[in-house]
């Protein structure tokens, strides 16, 4: 009987290589920037933030994502309220047409790894890609773990 083949450094970097190439290619067929997706995907799945807490999450300087929700508020896909816990303080949330834009975003992505999966694999290799979200995710848990741990 055949052991399992096992996980290496090469693995590695061919996974993280084509999880890279993968998103890119996801990315590039969105016309808004994707700096502005994932602002509305944080406010979509996390509820309102600070500026400085989306920045933060984004890795971008204060004045980049006073700009970024600027250009989301101007689009009417965010606002900004007082911040109950902080007098001098916003959060952004997201606006009804925010919401459905992302809602639109996420499926139109979705539907075109679909089609491309349905077009370009096998049906084993699509059983594969069936079960890989679940595995990746525990992979992004122990990613997140590890960071926490040398951040200590």
């Amino acid at each position: 009987m055949d052991r399992p083949r096992t996980f290496d450094l090469d693995d590695a970097n061919e996974l993280r290589r084509a999880i890279g190439e993968t998103i890119r290619a996801i990315r590039r067929s969105e016309t808004t920037p994707e700096g502005q997706i994932e602002v509305l995907g944080f406010l979509a799945r996390d509820g309102a933030f600070s500026i400085a807490a989306l920045a933060r999450l984004r890795r971008v300087r204060h004045q980049s994502m006073r700009v970024t929700v600027g250009d989301l508020e101007a689009q009417g896909l965010a606002h900004r309220s007082p911040d109950p816990a902080d007098a001098r303080g916003v959060l952004v949330s997201l606006t009804d047409a925010g919401r459905a834009m992302i809602d639109e975003s996420r499926t139109r992505r979705s539907t075109r790894i679909l089609t491309a999966a349905e077009s370009a694999l096998t049906p084993g290799e699509r059983a594969v890609l069936a079960r890989a979200a679940g595995v990746l995710d525990k992979l992004t848990v122990a990613l997140e773990h590890d960071g926490q741990e040398r951040s200590v």
